[in-house]
């Protein structure tokens, strides 16, 4: 829309029923998401929202690996779409894992580019939104009733297990598990799950119109 005139087709984003089964999306800091081998410094750049509340995972020194995970309890055998959002902050790579079962891929979050997909991946896409974040997206079924989901740290694609300098790491925001094989709009979370209702529009036009 630009001066009042329409440029290109008008659409809506209608979306289903969703909730969002993580509940602190965006406040890493809290022992609700398990840290290893790193820290999270809270509130240390502004997130997709232009609001200071993206948090920042920081490497340790030591050797090993470096992640954060939250374990969801859920259906077994079920589809589920994890997503979050990342940022360059020192550490190129990270892994995004389903940790149950070993489903992950690998992302450079200062190219955008993907390296290694191991396991059994229905999906996985990553969304460039500007200032350098991008939202990634991955879709996979569950082996269990508890569903792990990790952001690993990595040195280099599918090198997880390293030495850090305790100031590098990834910012962070905004993570969301879903029921279902794709993922929609970002809901937030905190201290509870929180559904969002299925979404209509009513007197909006007609074929002609869309």
């Amino acid at each position: 829309l630009i001066d009042g005139v329409v440029n290109g087709c008008p659409s809506h984003l209608l979306e289903p029923q969703r909730s969002n089964l993580f509940t602190y999306s965006e406040d890493f800091s809290n022992a609700y998401w398990t840290k290893s081998g790193l820290s999270v410094t809270s509130n240390s750049v502004i997130s997709p929202d232009g609001i200071l509340n993206a948090d920042k995972l920081v490497e340790n020194t030591t050797t090993g690996e470096k992640f954060t995970q939250s374990i969801i309890s859920v259906s077994n055998t079920t589809i589920y779409t994890a997503s979050v959002f990342v940022k360059f902050a020192g550490r190129e790579w990270i892994r995004f894992t389903d940790a149950q079962s070993s489903n992950r891929i690998h992302f450079n979050t200062k190219t955008g580019v993907f390296g290694s997909v191991t396991g059994t991946v229905i999906s996985y896409k990553s969304t460039v939104l500007g200032n350098g974040w991008y939202k990634l997206n991955l879709t996979t079924t569950s082996v269990a009733t508890a569903y792990a989901i990790r952001i690993v740290l990595a040195e280099n694609d599918n090198d997880v297990s390293y030495t850090g300098n305790g100031t590098d790491g990834v910012y962070i925001y905004g993570a969301m598990l879903e029921q279902g094989s794709y993922p929609t709009s970002y809901i937030p979370t905190n201290g509870s799950t929180v559904t969002r209702v299925a979404e209509t529009a009513t007197g909006a036009g007609d074929a002609s119109t869309f």
